[in-house]
């Protein structure tokens, strides 16, 4: 479970001009009370000043709050800053007094307003024009933490790095305001990359080591985040030093208890857990709720998730009533208005403090009533009130989603959400089990499958129809693309590690130029209604829907891979049933699985034979005879797999030859997820298709060159007679795809180099002529603000299938790149391919859509393969597997 870490910090500074000089000696010294922990005094202090009446009321009143909050005493905080009257202050104060009511949400869990108070409080600064004080900064950099609390890692990395950067030009690189942004970044970075944060957090106590003695309170939240990051990474001692050590010196400060001991106690917990000591462990977690209880009172995040690891240690000790009530009660902390005890009660999707706390609450909840059913009572209520707390999280991830503008943001959210897919498939289909009409469960437990599939790409898709359809005008349409490209060029620039006071420039223009884009976009959806609606009212997918688009002689084939369980789920879709095989995944599943992939690269027949045969038993359910047509809707790794090179019986010859594979039998297509087979029009027969193929041909050093590619754009325009537009060599560049004209052609043919990255899918791309300008590469980005019509893209280039592999997602590439752009089917590859038996693939493909007008699209290219291996030169699947037809 993710922990949150929260940041004390507030503006300290506001200057007086014109005040003498012993009076701004006690204001220095005020400061210093403050940043030193020494609150009763400092709370004198402004007693003292106040009588002074040397000092700006609304100055003290800022301090003040400032004390009360660093106690815990937020509600006293507020309702101070909240006697202010703002409209009677100078801009600079007014947003210092908005970033304090900020600080105090966070530190209550009241996210929305906190983003609410900080990004207006931001806004401030910057008419202030101010933007580059101390102050300013330790707004951003709240707002930074807010980000990183709910979620939003880009963002929040974005914020940080740009006050990062102030801080060290302000400040200078040995700062205790640098050592304060290495701590945050450390955090932003603790759900993706724990090392990256652990280097973070060690360059942060190394600067407050040098600045301050062992006591100071810089210390210990030094010491509780490193201690956060050695638990994240399995070492669990060493996260207990660290946390002994902050303990001690948060009990010195604050005697009576404070939140930020009960953290260090929580996690303590959660050390001691992990090392087994389950009495050490509970001793602690109940510490800290106790004082989470007399710092917040019975409501907050925190205490919830307390709670949580709590109700965890007693589901895995098997005492499940105990568990059960400590997840209600987590349930009730983190609600505003919920308030049963009673187990069969849940809160609503909408009542909640932090939505990622109240998923971990209900998926728990659900996994303790499913384990109670399994080893105790065999009450199929307690497994309908788990599917019950399920849809509840599925709601709750896609409002999170909903909220969340970067893609990165919403992918990293899918591992938690597969967790909750995963139950969800597998208690729907115990309860399929134990019905006399199972056909309902089994169609539930398909709706949690299909959620786990290219959820952030539909919700894309969607966001571009709507703005299609929601009447906005054609102006503001332009003016999103250009803003999105910016992003791309600014991203693009950033990945290729500029010189560091380039990188400052690039990010300080990519904050901007994303603050004006989710400014952008938030005024379309006040503006544009039926957009809002549009974009977010995207309905289910249903078994019913789905078998309406099937003929007789077509199924799907849509898989879940369960890695918890080790479990395959495939669900076997006709036009009249639904069919669901489980099967346990073997150890040697993955072993198979590349052995299958380097055996056709390599030419290993033997090892071809024994893998595909294997797979082929375990992924291939019988079939009725009916049947020549399959979608298969893959999952996790079974993205990379072409299962026409699967077999439908034994070889015993143990050559290319001699296998009957699938390819014989049916025509396969692919699809990321059902959904879109549901978007997706039946081929209209064009008599006189348009069609654009491009092929640069020769390519700059570290590219081969691509010869025969000229010989296959060439004789594949000789069957588009005037309707065919060829671009090679230096024409095949990046302002011929940008053209608006683009959007004009039913067929798209790029014959190039195209290259998938694995780690960062962004900068996937496709090799072009470069032209000045342009670089020549097209990136995915680039792709994204493409407008298609195409009815089919052809990617005839190497690897141009693959990319990164997101749980729950899927391949993240280039192909769904061209979806998203408005391509509605697309040819790709998975591998390096020669490019002679290319060009007579791909010419073959063509003949025989056009001579063929019943032909699809799969048709058609189960034609040309099967004639590239009647041909005797290209049997082996090495030269025809990789190509696949994603959609129909």
């Amino acid at each position: 479970m993710k922990l949150r870490i929260i940041f004390l910090s507030l503006c300290a500074t506001v200057s007086a001009s014109g005040v003498a000089q012993k009076n701004q000696a006690g204001l220095s010294r005020l400061d210093w009370l403050i940043e030193e922990a020494r609150y009763a005094v400092a709370l004198t202090c402004v007693d003292s000043l106040e009588k002074t009446n040397a000092f700006p009321v609304a100055l003290l009143q800022n301090k003040r709050a400032q004390i009360l909050t660093a106690q815990g005493n937020l509600q006293s905080a507020m309702q101070l800053l909240e006697r202010i009257d703002t409209r009677a202050l100078d801009l600079f104060t007014q947003a210092i007094t908005l970033t304090n009511k900020g600080v105090i949400n966070l530190n209550q869990g009241r996210y929305d307003l906190a983003i609410s108070h900080l990004t207006e409080g931001w806004e401030t600064f910057q008419r202030s024009e101010r933007a580059v004080s101390r102050e300013a900064i330790q707004c951003l950099t709240n707002l930074s933490s807010v980000y990183a609390s709910t979620g939003r890692y880009k963002q929040a990395e974005e914020h940080e790095l740009l006050a990062l950067q102030y801080r060290q030009t302000l400040s200078g690189t040995r700062s205790e305001e640098v050592a304060a942004a290495y701590n945050n970044l450390g955090l932003i970075y603790m759900a993706s990359d724990p090392n990256q944060s652990l280097a973070y957090y060690e360059k942060s106590l190394a600067l407050y080591t040098n600045l301050y003695p062992a006591s100071h309170p810089k210390i210990a939240i030094s010491n509780t985040n490193l201690g956060v990051a050695y638990v994240q990474l399995g070492r669990f001692k060493d996260a207990i030093t660290c946390f002994d050590t902050a303990r001690k010196i948060w009990e010195a400060i604050y005697p009576q208890g404070h939140p930020n001991t009960a953290l260090v106690l929580r996690n303590l917990g959660r050390a001691y857990s992990k090392l087994k000591d389950q009495d050490s462990a509970t001793e602690f977690y109940r510490k800290a709720i106790s004082m989470y209880q007399k710092s917040y009172g019975p409501r907050h995040p925190d205490l919830a998730s307390t709670l949580n690891e709590l109700g965890l240690m007693q589901l895995n000790a098997s005492d499940y009533p105990t568990a059960l009530d400590y997840a209600q009660q987590s349930l009730i902390a983190n609600a505003q208005n919920f308030a049963s005890g009673n187990i069969q009660d849940n809160p609503l999707a909408t009542d909640y403090y932090n939505p990622t706390v109240l998923v971990y609450s209900l998926h728990l909840k659900a996994k303790i009533l499913e384990a109670q059913y399994e080893a105790k009572t065999l009450r199929l209520d307690d497994l309908k009130l788990a599917l019950r707390c399920l849809y509840t999280c599925d709601s709750l991830i896609d409002n999170i989603r909903n909220r969340q503008a970067e893609e990165s943001d919403k992918l990293a959210l899918g591992t938690l959400a597969n967790e909750v897919y995963e139950d969800g498939v597998r208690i729907a289909l115990r309860l399929s089990e134990n019905v006399l009409t199972p056909t309902r469960y089994a169609e539930e437990a398909f709706y949690f499958a299909e959620k786990s599939k290219a959820s952030v790409l539909l919700a894309a898709i969607a966001e571009a129809c709507a703005k299609s359809f929601a009447g906005i005008p054609a102006a503001l349409l332009e003016q999103e693309r250009s803003i999105k490209s910016a992003i791309m060029l600014l991203n693009q620039q950033l990945a290729q590690k500029p010189e560091a006071e380039k990188e400052k420039q690039l990010r300080k223009q990519l904050f901007d130029t994303n603050t004006a884009y989710y400014q952008f976009i938030h005024q379309l959806e006040q503006e544009y209604p039926d957009y809002y609606n549009l974009k977010y009212g995207q309905q289910a997918t249903r078994v019913s829907g789905l078998q309406q688009t099937l003929d007789a002689e077509t199924a799907i084939l849509s898989y879940f891979l369960a890695d918890t369980s080790k479990t395959l789920y495939i669900f076997t879709i006709t036009h009249k049933r639904l069919s669901v095989f489980t099967r346990s995944i073997p150890d040697d599943f993955y072993r198979y699985l590349n052995g299958l992939k380097n055996s056709i690269v390599f030419s290993e027949p033997v090892t071809f034979t024994k893998a595909s045969e294997w797979l082929s038993e375990l992924l291939i359910p019988r079939l009725p005879s009916t049947i020549h047509k399959l979608v298969v809707i893959p999952s996790g790794k079974l993205s990379t797999l072409p299962f026409e090179v699967l077999v439908s019986k034994r070889n015993k010859r143990y050559d290319f030859s001699n296998a009957a594979y699938l390819l014989d039998r049916f025509s396969i297509s692919y699809e990321f997820a059902a959904s879109l087979m549901l978007q997706k029009k039946d081929r209209q027969v064009t008599d006189s298709p348009s069609i654009l193929l491009c092929a640069p041909v020769t390519f700059p050093q570290g590219l081969s060159d691509l010869p025969a590619t000229e010989q296959e754009v060439t004789r594949i325009a000789t069957l588009f007679p005037a309707r065919a537009r060829v671009a090679l060599h230096e024409v095949a560049n990046e302002a011929t795809i940008k053209s608006q004209n683009l959007s004009a052609f039913d067929y798209l043919h790029f014959a190039t180099h195209g290259v998938a990255d694995e780690v960062s899918p962004g900068q996937s791309r496709l090799s072009l002529t470069a032209a000045p300008p342009e670089d020549g590469d097209l990136y995915t980005g680039e792709i994204y603000t493409l407008n298609l019509h195409a009815k089919l893209a052809v990617l005839s280039a190497c690897e141009t299938g693959l990319g990164k592999l997101s749980k729950g997602e899927g391949v993240i590439g280039l192909s769904r790149a061209l979806i998203y752009a408005g391509a509605e089917n697309l040819v790709v590859s998975f591998w390096n391919v020669s490019d002679e038996s290319t060009a007579v693939l791909m010419e073959n493909f063509y003949t025989n859509l056009l001579n063929n007008k019943q032909h699809s699209f799969g048709d058609a290219l189960r034609s040309s393969k099967l004639q590239l291996i009647k041909q005797g030169r290209y049997t082996a699947p090495y030269y025809w597997a990789p190509f696949i037809l994603v959609g129909r």
